[in-house]
């Protein structure tokens, strides 16, 4: 099967676009989990979901080729198809930098996962110290089994 350079090119691009898009997109979402403005979080939320579907569909995109091709369907199979085209060896280079791109975003969604996280717990805290419950100061005794070692700070009282 005959794969248009060009076409592939435009593709390359539109990923590189997208990906870069996403990555501008997931570091304005560190800074706003930072300044924990929900609002603005909302929308940044939107506009990653449109970055990635377009990222998706290309993905499915290569994907079906590939397997049509009877080659593996991942990064690597579309890497190796690409070597062993003379008209895509070329175009290597831009989907490595893509690939380094995509790496990137992995790396900022994942801090910024443990930013949400790190919010939670803060939230859950402030909640149960609201409520009254003792944060969970759990040890073990001699049995292995665990025990509440906290003490009831209630805050507020109705």
């Amino acid at each position: 099967m005959s794969v248009n350079p060009q076409l592939v090119q435009q593709m390359i691009t539109r990923d590189q676009q997208a990906a870069e898009q996403l990555l501008q997109l997931l570091e304005q979402e560190s800074e706003t989990l930072k300044q924990r403005d929900s609002q603005a979080l909302a929308d940044l939320v939107n506009a990653k979901s449109e970055h990635i579907s377009v990222l998706e569909a290309h993905s499915s995109e290569r994907s079906a080729l590939l397997q049509s091709l009877s080659l593996n369907g991942d990064s690597d199979g579309w890497l190796s198809y690409m070597n062993s085209n003379p008209q895509l060896k070329p175009l290597i280079p831009a989907w490595e930098d893509f690939q380094r791109i995509l790496a990137r975003c992995k790396e900022r969604n994942e801090i910024n996962g443990k930013l949400i996280g790190r919010s939670q717990q803060t939230l859950k805290r402030l909640v149960n110290l609201i409520k009254g419950k003792p944060e969970s100061g759990e040890l073990y005794n001699a049995k292995g089994n665990t025990t509440n070692n906290s003490l009831s700070n209630t805050v507020t009282e109705a």
